[in-house]
């Protein structure tokens, strides 16, 4: 335990050792015993510990509460902006899948081979394993 350390867990835990990191808690508790400075910092932090243990927040009065929920936002006057909103979202959702599906009926291979002019099938990657591809046969 270093003395940086031991200033930086007291300034942080207070100077009651039972909040102080249960890893550094023993190194702590044996350093404050053995170094005459830690006192005064025990002594300091304890008054602040003090003060902050006596401390109590006062409950709002009514008419802090009734400000507050009257400056709420008032979101119940235009309920059909979220509806127009979800018929966008749920409009584009359909846009993106008419739009896939037609790409697919473009785009997708025939089932029969495309021929050249001397009759051989052009294979592409998709005739590949169709059986359009003959390797022959090895012996």
């Amino acid at each position: 335990m270093t003395p940086e350390r031991f200033r930086q867990i007291v300034e942080a835990y207070g100077a009651a050792p039972q909040r102080w990191p249960e890893k550094e808690r023993a190194a702590a508790e044996i350093f404050a015993r053995e170094n005459i400075e830690t006192r005064e910092l025990l002594a300091r932090e304890a008054g602040l510990d003090h003060l902050l243990g006596t401390y109590h927040v006062a409950l709002p009065d009514s008419a802090l509460m009734g400000a507050v929920i009257a400056s709420r936002p008032q979101f119940h006057r235009l309920p059909w902006i979220w509806l127009l909103q979800g018929l966008g979202i749920v409009g584009a959702g359909l846009a993106g899948a008419i739009a896939g599906a037609f790409l697919m009926t473009v785009y997708a291979p025939s089932a029969q081979p495309l021929i050249d002019e001397d009759e051989q099938p052009i294979l592409t990657s998709f005739d590949v394993g169709v059986g359009y591809f003959d390797l022959g046969e090895t012996q």
